[in-house]
């Protein structure tokens, strides 16, 4: 099927497009803090009440794929609360450079595909939004329509209400300035959600007979990873150009592609890994891949439509 059959009639920049839409330490969870960490690509959408959309792109839609996945540190409450599981090969630092160091065994994983997530902090629905360097999808694809189904397009997603999002980087690339032709704008690859002022959250996790909540007190703290990283037969290696610039326009606007470039871009290469969950079976069990992958360069940004034209430093 033609994918401009799939487009909504919305304008990018509209408010109508959401009313249905160096080495860190690898420390546990600082106390008193909700902290998902989104790694990948994958698009935040803004609806009117100021929360935001989250979504990854569906397996259907190029011949690009990216899996998403859940990870949690083992033992904790989260992992024991969604069903999460080990997963044999599988080296957390691939796909973030902040876990370097850590031990491949100290983490559990659950598949996201057909899955939604919803996560509410506090009791003003409003995300403070400090991540300015998502690709800007309505700059770069100016007066451009954005799906009306994105919900059912996408392979998961994930609704924030409350808290607080802000830049952060999974890879060495990111902050890199990128050009989408004469557009030129700093790229991340991860972003970080957190609860505002240590409010009480709750993380629930829905599939289609499966439900899971997660109710983190004032004071508590929960530490998840939501990633959608690219099937190992899809990565390009070729750091300086991203080809899968393409996936980000076929699943969230009805417009040409428009590839990031970035000379000083110098990619990242890690062990070979292992992808959880690479042909998953339902929302809450997959097959654990068992083919390794190549060293892994790719930058997977993640990319925004804001309502407003938001640019914080």
């Amino acid at each position: 099927m033609n994918r401009r059959d799939f487009v909504s009639r919305v304008t990018l920049g509209a408010a109508a497009v959401c009313t249905t839409l160096g080495k860190a330490s690898p420390a546990a969870a600082q106390s008193g803090r909700v902290n998902l960490r989104f790694i990948g690509m994958m698009g935040f959408v803004e609806r009117s009440d100021q929360s935001f959309l989250v979504a990854t792109p569906g397996a259907a839609h190029h011949h690009m794929v990216h899996v998403p996945f859940l990870m949690a540190r083992a033992g904790s409450r989260a992992a024991s609360t969604f069903g999460m599981t080990p997963a044999a090969g599988v080296i957390p630092a691939a796909f973030d450079m902040q876990l370097v160091g850590t031990r491949p065994a100290d983490f559990v994983y659950r598949s996201l595909a057909n899955t939604a997530i919803d996560v509410v902090s506090g009791v003003d629905g409003a995300v403070t939004n400090a991540a300015s360097q998502m690709a800007h999808l309505a700059d770069i694809a100016p007066g451009k329509r954005v799906r009306g189904n994105l919900e059912k397009w996408a392979s998961a997603t994930i609704s924030l209400r409350g808290g607080r999002v802000e830049n952060s980087s999974a890879h060495p690339d990111a902050g890199k300035e990128w050009s989408f032709g004469t557009y030129r704008q700093a790229l991340t690859d991860a972003v970080n959600y957190s609860n505002s002022d240590g409010q009480a959250t709750t993380v629930r996790l829905t599939g289609a007979t499966e439900a899971a909540t997660l109710t983190v007190e004032s004071g508590e703290a929960a530490e998840l990873w939501i990633v959608s990283a690219a099937d190992p037969g899809d990565r390009q290696n070729a750091p300086t150009r991203l080809v899968h610039s393409e996936l980000l326009f076929d699943y969230l606007v009805d417009a040409p592609p428009v590839l990031a470039e970035c000379a000083a871009a110098t990619g990242r290469e890690v062990p070979p890994t292992a992808l959880p969950f690479l042909h998953p079976t339902s929302a809450s069990t997959g097959l654990i891949a068992g083919s390794m992958a190549p060293p892994l360069t790719d930058f997977c940004y993640i990319a925004d439509i804001l309502l407003r034209p938001f640019r914080s430093k």
